[in-house]
């Protein structure tokens, strides 16, 4: 079958794909390493107090709720029911692959815009009030059902809008698709180990997660050569 990928247009403005992940790699920030290490141990903290974690509403059949005798699968019809419900503290509703309480964000992504404003101090996806403009918010995992990855600091990095939409793709629909989202993983994982600061009972990455070890071996180059940009956090408050 004969395909018309209008991705090719934007990396025919560079003169190869290598050329193209450095741009979106040099304009993509990072979050500072003890700001992520601080906000992982409160959101452990919060998962072992019984807290209700924010996860990004999808499927119904990812989460329980949990009776006195049985657990069964709720029935959402859509994100602003199933947000309602969770915004009533008397509603126990549940993760089903690792068991733990969930809440779901109101918007997709208020939590994350919260989580960032916290600890830099800088607003972005916030209208007129964003002092960041034209990036976008990208999870480096997609597991936005999971809390374990939805509102974690290591899972997201801003990119820049132009760029942006080539981390929605599915890797196997181009190479840029590929290659950008495993070296994103593989900048994580050198960066912040999350399966340590997580610190739960298994490896929250597990092996089928993760990229392939030439990534990792570029990642280790970019970092050592200080080739990643930070957002650094804000001096004056806003």
């Amino acid at each position: 079958m004969d395909i018309i990928d209008g991705l090719e247009a934007f990396k025919g403005l560079f003169p190869s794909e290598d050329e193209l992940i450095k741009h979106i790699l040099k304009h993509t920030l990072f979050f500072e390493k003890e700001a992520v290490r601080k906000q992982a141990i409160n959101l452990r903290t919060n998962i072992r107090m019984g807290q209700a974690v924010p996860v990004r509403y999808t499927s119904n059949t990812a989460f329980f709720l949990q009776h006195k005798v049985k657990t069964t699968t709720p029935n959402f019809k859509g994100r602003s029911e199933a947000v309602r419900f969770t915004d009533n503290p008397e509603n126990a509703l549940f993760h089903k692959e690792t068991k733990i309480r969930i809440c779901f964000d109101r918007d997709g992504n208020y939590y994350p815009k919260q989580m960032i404003f916290n600890s830099t101090k800088y607003k972005v996806s916030c209208g007129a009030q964003s002092n960041i403009i034209n990036y976008i918010i990208a999870h480096i995992w997609d597991k936005t059902d999971n809390p374990l990855y939805f509102g974690l600091l290591w899972n997201y990095c801003l990119i820049p809008a132009h760029c942006a939409f080539i981390t929605d793709k599915k890797e196997e629909s181009n190479t840029i698709v590929k290659q950008t989202k495993n070296l994103l993983k593989a900048i994580s994982l050198e960066l912040y180990n999350p399966n340590r600061i997580m610190d739960w009972n298994q490896s929250v990455i597990q092996y089928e997660d993760m990229p392939e070890k030439e990534y990792i071996s570029k990642a280790r180059k970019l970092i050592k050569e200080n080739q990643i940009n930070f957002l650094h956090p804000r001096k004056e408050s806003i």
